[in-house]
């Protein structure tokens, strides 16, 4: 079941205070900073947690929440507007830039409200929620840069640890630090194993699906959701046969595809794994596991694979 974003930032942070001890003196410093901010942070949306920092091999930088059409995405604080236009990945997205040298990054809106060197306050509105760029449901994508945002996104924070209650607060870059090593050591002993999983998943798949190995080239103008829609396959699916470590993919570019021997399903609005199973006369569970589903949220547009056997 999805987590209410206070909800989940409530336990993240009785995590972190069981799991970390800072010392008496950096207490102090992380003290003496909040209150030199003043002004607490607020959610850019009231949602649901859909996507958290650091999955897709730590590609996502950022966290999804997702919430009814028409919500208002709103500043976390006061800053300035550094950018405001319509990208191919993200959509109509927003970037703020605020005082205290943090740039926040607001994506995948279905309209923009502000424009570049425009001075925003706290709460006020940035756009409207959407599901436009690479994006799967009507979502709000949102990053926290430690500085201005760059292609590589060296400087990306979880924003998770941005929030405390009962405001938002900005935490200290030490804090931050010590919880990253904290997370690095207790997934340390799981990597290895997860890579030979995901190594022997893929290697099963493929030899399944030999003979209806493809290869095809990539067009101008094509994305791994437009490709995943074509051939009727997941955009994961495209990235475990390409090993592919990002959405990015270039004209000219060759990939292959394993066409797949089970039915596919695009799902709309209003569907749920109960009623899709039901159609197709096969067990929830099932759909679940053939799709590698985390929790059973779907998206219009979505595409999921019906086992035939």
């Amino acid at each position: 079941m999805l987590i209410k974003v206070n909800r989940f930032i409530v336990t993240s942070m009785v995590g972190l205070m069981i799991g970390i001890t800072i010392g008496a003196s950096n207490q102090a410093q992380a003290q003496s900073y909040i209150e030199e901010l003043e002004n607490s942070w607020v959610q850019p949306v009231n949602g649901e947690i859909t996507d958290t920092f650091g999955t897709r091999n730590g590609k996502h930088k950022g966290i999804d929440i997702a919430a009814p059409e028409g919500e208002k995405i709103v500043s976390v604080s006061d800053g300035r507007v550094t950018k405001s236009y319509y990208s191919d990945t993200y959509g109509h997205v927003v970037f703020v830039g605020h005082p205290e040298g943090y740039e926040t990054v607001y994506a995948h809106l279905s309209k923009r409200m502000v424009s570049v060197g425009e001075s925003v306050k706290k709460g006020q509105a940035l756009g409207i929620i959407g599901n436009t760029g690479v994006s799967r449901g009507t979502h709000l994508h949102f990053e926290l840069h430690d500085g201005e945002w760059t292609y590589e996104k060296e400087h990306a924070l979880d924003p998770f640890f941005v929030f405390e209650l009962p405001n938002a607060t900005v935490r200290t870059k030490q804090a931050q630090q010590e919880l990253e090593v904290a997370q690095k050591k207790q997934k340390a002993v799981k990597i290895e194993t997860q890579s030979i999983t995901v190594e022997k998943a893929v290697s099963e798949r493929q030899e399944r699906t030999d003979l209806q190995k493809k290869i095809i080239t990539v067009n101008k103008g094509d994305t791994l959701w437009k490709l995943s829609q074509n051939y009727h396959v997941t955009i994961k699916s495209l990235q475990e046969w390409n090993r592919l470590k990002s959405n990015i993919i270039y004209q000219g570019q060759e990939l292959t595809v394993y066409l797949n021997e089970e039915n596919s399903y695009v799902v709309k609005s209003g569907d749920t794994i109960q009623s899709i199973a039901k159609e197709y006369k096969v067990e929830p569970e099932k759909i679940i596991k053939v799709n590698e589903l985390h929790n059973d949220k779907l998206f219009p547009k979505q595409v999921l694979l019906i086992s035939k056997n």
